[in-house]
């Protein structure tokens, strides 16, 4: 009998200490209370998906440091894992080069980085010495996994040449996720917008695009109808840079 009534003291004796010891813990009265919702672009479930380091390259204002990011090896590891896709807009034929190391060639000449709404970000570009081949990767970085868009420019050589304003461009978009060919995010499509604003008043090279392809991860592609994707909102322009100012670049 004593030895039953000890064992209860004791469960008791340790169950009533517990109970005091969970109390103890609450001991700022500001932990009761819910904390604000986080920016989602403060916060990522994993390693893998936090791009923050992004933001310094958007400074300083208004074109930041896209030679900078382009040599920066995480920048170059989030190519490779975001757009392992098949390529055939540059290279010769069956040349099977990578896109993840097409990528900064496109953004190489006239770079320039910038951030909006403190969330999208976009790096913008063109190939060295012939920006009739040109790239804008925009990246969303207000979603738990963030989604990566590179378009890409090309000049078609079948029609006009590159120095007339009636040349013809493809546009290729390819995307980390999966993305609606038919309701492309809005953010986006402003973004390729804004882009030819850009190239007008900088004088730099406005294309007309006649073609525009929307390549999935898992590599599918989808015609799109050129003006829903926000290219040709502007007349297109050929390139009236001076060699000075593109060697500056």
């Amino acid at each position: 009998m004593r030895t039953t009534l000890q064992l209860a003291a004791a469960l008791l004796l340790f169950g009533s200490l517990g109970a005091t010891t969970t109390r103890a813990q609450v001991t700022d009265p500001n932990k009761l209370i819910a904390p604000p919702p986080r920016n989602p672009a403060l916060h990522r479930p994993s390693s893998a998906d936090n791009l923050q380091w992004l933001w310094p390259y958007t400074h300083p204002a208004p074109i930041g440091e896209a030679a900078n990011l382009r040599i920066d090896a995480r920048f170059q590891a989030f190519l490779h894992d975001s757009f392992e896709q098949a390529q055939s807009m540059w290279g010769p034929p069956n040349s099977q080069e990578p896109l993840a190391t097409i990528i900064p060639l496109f953004l190489n000449q006239y770079g320039t980085v910038t951030a909006t709404d403190n969330r999208y970000i976009t790096v913008d570009g063109c190939v060295p010495s012939f920006c009739a081949a040109s790239g804008l990767l925009w990246i969303d970085l207000g979603r738990p996994h963030p989604l990566a868009v590179f378009a890409a420019v090309n000049w078609d050589p079948k029609a006009h040449t590159t120095d007339q304003p009636a040349a013809d461009y493809n546009l290729w978009l390819f995307s980390n996720c999966q993305l609606d060919a038919d309701a492309l995010p809005l953010a986006l499509t402003e973004a390729i917008a804004h882009w030819d604003i850009r190239l007008a008043s900088a004088h730099r090279l406005v294309p007309h695009i006649v073609h525009a392809l929307l390549v999935e991860p898992d590599g599918s592609p989808f015609a799109l109808n050129p003006d829903l994707t926000g290219a040709n909102t502007i007349a297109p322009q050929p390139d009236t840079t001076t060699p000075h100012e593109a060697e500056n670049q």
